[in-house]
């Protein structure tokens, strides 16, 4: 893990939503060392769908299609509005978030990152309310790296609606549905 690389992941997705929470950068880190595994479930092509038949496309027009959430840039947020209004394949998203959910990331690697953004945190390049970071990373310590949600202020602001998958998984899905 290159530090340098990290801090300016973080650092960059708080300058993009600067209403992050210390919860936000946790959810950040997360799906950067642990992909998707943990929403891989038997609903999870419903909810996609759900999402994508519910979703305003014209909504937030400046979204990137994809966004690095790994400072190694492995591992990807794919953006369903962009997505979507490029008419990219549902299926082929799915397909990939299956791939990426076989992704085993380790608590070590969690423990690294989240390392950085505790310095960040300290040296006040980041801010993020003290009760609400104390809070998660003791339980961090307590009982180690598990999913978040976003906070509330994170939603409300800026509707996030994506997946994550490796960059590596979605490139071959989408090579794969050019060639169909």
């Amino acid at each position: 893990m290159k530090r340098e690389a990290v801090e300016k992941l973080l650092t960059s997705h708080f300058r993009l939503r600067p209403l992050m929470r210390a919860t936000d950068f946790y959810k950040l880190i997360y799906q950067g060392v642990f992909g998707v595994s943990h929403i891989i479930t038997e609903g999870a092509w419903s909810w996609l769908e759900k999402e994508a038949e519910d979703l305003n496309l014209q909504e937030h027009p400046e979204e990137p299609l994809l966004e690095e959430v790994s400072a190694d840039g492995k591992m990807v947020r794919v953006n369903l509005r962009p997505y979507l209004r490029q008419g990219l394949p549902l299926g082929g998203l799915f397909a990939a978030m299956e791939e990426t959910s076989r992704v085993e990331g380790s608590s070590e690697e969690f423990k690294e990152v989240w390392a950085v953004f505790k310095a960040l945190v300290a040296s006040g390049r980041l801010k993020v309310k003290s009760d609400e970071f104390e809070a998660l990373d003791d339980e961090l310590r307590r009982e180690g790296c598990r999913p978040h949600h976003h906070s509330k202020a994170y939603q409300a602001a800026y509707h996030p609606a994506y997946r994550v998958v490796t960059r590596e998984s979605l490139a071959g899905i989408l090579r794969q549905e050019e060639r169909d």
